[in-house]
């Protein structure tokens, strides 16, 4: 087969993924995948996809467990595979990302003459592919083709996917050891034949053991006819489907379609994933994203814009769910509960709109803004006035730790709303993830923060509350951003793009506006937390005797420092100013120290001589 570090550069098999589901035509496919893979001791897995409870495939997987067996005992490189998904383009697509492959090849057969459907599933896979494809369509009512093939019919033009077919075509004639036949077909009379011999030389360019390859040109009035004209039954013919231009795709893919259709042997159809004229380094890194980007099916896209526009509109449940979430959370922060808390983000349905309002945003789709922003205004309403009701009929009036803890956002905070944001749009839109999960994590940022606003409010703290409301307003901005980012991310494309500018535009500067001040509280809290570290080991330092329990400083001016010490022997104060002016000294401005001594008293044994102590 020539060099083999140029032929894998140009075809690489190493790991084939063939995708089976009908134990009939499962070997042809199988048995064509490891010649592909066999040149270059590849893996070849057989994938199958089980949808719901699998209860009816237990006899399709026995059989192709047989299937899988008789090939790997006569020496060929396949494994069943077996996998879970919401749909069978879902399974493969993830399949092929995890196990890596280098291939896909996929089957499918052609109903009658003249008609030819890939149907949904190659479809779907053949646009969001994360490697080479292969569609090997088989002719109507014919099994087991392959052994019966005796020759390779190649369709070169010069173009570049005719070059694609000439590699992938001398390669499969050389591993299954059968003559390749390169044709051009000349559509235009009187043509000199030289010119379609140098098409032909064009395309099998840099193709390794080119010089066997027969070479033909063939007058005749459109390029499908042509083809045909030169193929038998034990043909096999290899195309390539062209994406690079509209032009490309309306002639060529006509003509791939009539071949598929009409051919009466089997027919071989190539796509890159990718082109082949790209550097290596840029190559190698898209190879990487595509294995590690889940692109969604045009399906899924769908499904996940018709889920937006349902969950964007205000229902009766929604209403319910955020009733019944504001009083739990309320509740949970005045009893400073954890449990409870976390049981009102379980209810919250903020999720679906803050979703859907992503969307809207990244197709550009103002009524899908408005309608999101409207359920979710709706929702933090309710939240406010249920949390300013309780406040008010409860006999309490102090802000506990789990409502302070929301009333000093940072940018920790929004690290958090983000990593929230995105987690909600991958649940939504992969269907095999409970987005009950994601709906938790946007429930934490969300009903908490506006619960303790509103406690506040009823309260009259009105620090609080403006704190819990940065907070809010921080976490609902970098949710909705994430999520857009994420979709896009998924391949739901952009939509109208000046519309879509304007809410990105509008996104992006809230959220730099907010990181104003929440950077600032962020680097305020590490200088705090620097400060007090740097304070108990001063005292620590100044008072050898005493053990130092807490440490606490409030800015202000002069800077006040609490310490809380524990010692045999109580403290001087002598001790204590000599540990203020060190800490003046330290932080260089002026420091107010107050030391809490707690005095450890043990018991002490006495001793038989003491007149205290009876005989």
């Amino acid at each position: 087969m020539g060099d083999d570090k140029t032929n894998q550069t140009l075809v690489d098999t190493r790991r084939v993924l063939v995708p089976v589901a009908n134990p009939a035509t499962a070997p042809d496919l199988i048995r064509l995948a490891c010649k592909l893979a066999t040149p270059q001791k590849g893996d070849v897995w057989a994938l199958y996809v089980v949808l719901g409870s699998g209860e009816d495939d237990s006899e399709p997987l026995e059989e192709l467990q047989e299937i899988v067996e008789k090939e790997h005992a006569s020496g060929s490189p396949v494994e069943l595979l077996t996998r879970s998904a919401t749909s069978v383009a879902r399974g493969i697509l993830d399949s092929a990302r995890e196990q890596g492959a280098t291939l896909l090849l996929m089957g499918f057969e052609a109903q009658s003459k003249g008609k030819v459907e890939l149907g949904p599933v190659v479809d779907a896979v053949a646009r969001t592919t994360p490697c080479d494809l292969l569609v090997f369509r088989t002719p109507p009512h014919v099994r087991h083709v392959l052994e019966d093939i005796d020759r390779i019919i190649l369709p070169l033009d010069g173009r570049e996917h005719s070059q694609i077919a000439a590699r992938f075509g001398v390669f499969l004639a050389g591993s299954m050891g059968v003559q390749a036949s390169a044709v051009h077909v000349q559509t235009t009379p009187n043509m000199p034949s030289w010119y379609g011999l140098g098409r032909i030389e064009a395309s099998l360019q840099d193709v390794p053991d080119a010089r066997q390859v027969q070479r033909q040109v063939v007058q005749a009035g459109d390029i499908a006819a042509g083809i045909l004209s030169r193929s038998d039954p034990d043909d096999l013919i290899v195309l390539a489907f062209s994406e690079r231009s509209s032009l490309d795709r309306w002639i060529y893919g006509t003509v791939t379609q009539r071949v598929l259709a009409q051919a009466s042997g089997p027919v071989l159809v190539v796509k890159r994933a990718m082109r082949d004229d790209l550097p290596a380094l840029e190559r190698a890194g898209r190879l990487l994203l595509a294995r590690f980007s889940p692109t969604l099916t045009p399906y899924e896209r769908s499904e996940v814009e018709r889920v937006a526009l349902e969950t964007s509109h205000v229902s009766i449940n929604f209403v319910v769910l955020m009733l019944l979430s504001s009083v739990l959370a309320s509740f949970g922060l005045l009893q400073n509960s954890s449990a409870v808390i976390i049981g009102a983000m379980l209810v919250a349905p903020l999720m679906s709109p803050l979703m859907s309002f992503s969307v809207g945003l990244i197709r550009g789709q103002p009524a899908l803004l408005r309608r999101s922003a409207l359920t979710t205004g709706i929702g933090v309403l309710i939240a406010l006035l249920v949390a300013i009701l309780v406040g008010v009929s409860m006999p309490v009036n102090f802000s506990t730790a789990e409502m302070l803890a929301r009333g000093q956002p940072s940018l920790i905070d929004m690290g958090v709303a983000l990593a929230s944001g995105a987690a909600g749009a991958y649940a939504l839109a992969r269907k095999d993830i409970p987005s009950a999960l994601a709906g938790v994590a946007i429930a934490a940022a969300l009903v908490p923060p506006l619960c303790t606003g509103g406690l506040a409010l009823a309260f009259g703290d009105s620090m609080l509350a403006s704190g819990a409301g940065l907070l809010f307003l921080t976490n609902i901005v970098s949710i909705s951003l994430a999520g857009a980012v994420v979709f896009m991310w998924l391949g739901v494309r952009p939509g109208e793009q000046l519309r879509m500018r304007f809410g990105w535009g509008l996104s992006l500067g809230l959220l730099l506006l907010l990181t104003v001040p929440l950077g600032s509280a962020f680097l305020n809290a590490v200088r705090m937390e620097r400060q007090t570290d740097a304070a108990r080991s001063i005292l620590e330092a100044e008072l050898p005797d005493a053990d130092v329990l807490e440490v606490k400083l409030t800015t202000g001016d002069p800077l006040l420092v609490t310490a809380t010490v524990l010692s045999s022997d109580w403290v001087s104060s002598v001790a204590v100013y000599a540990a203020q002016n060190a800490l003046t000294d330290e932080f260089d401005e002026d420091v107010k120290l107050t030391v809490t001594n707690w005095r450890a008293i043990t018991p002490q044994q006495a001793e038989p001589s003491d007149p205290g102590i009876r005989p």
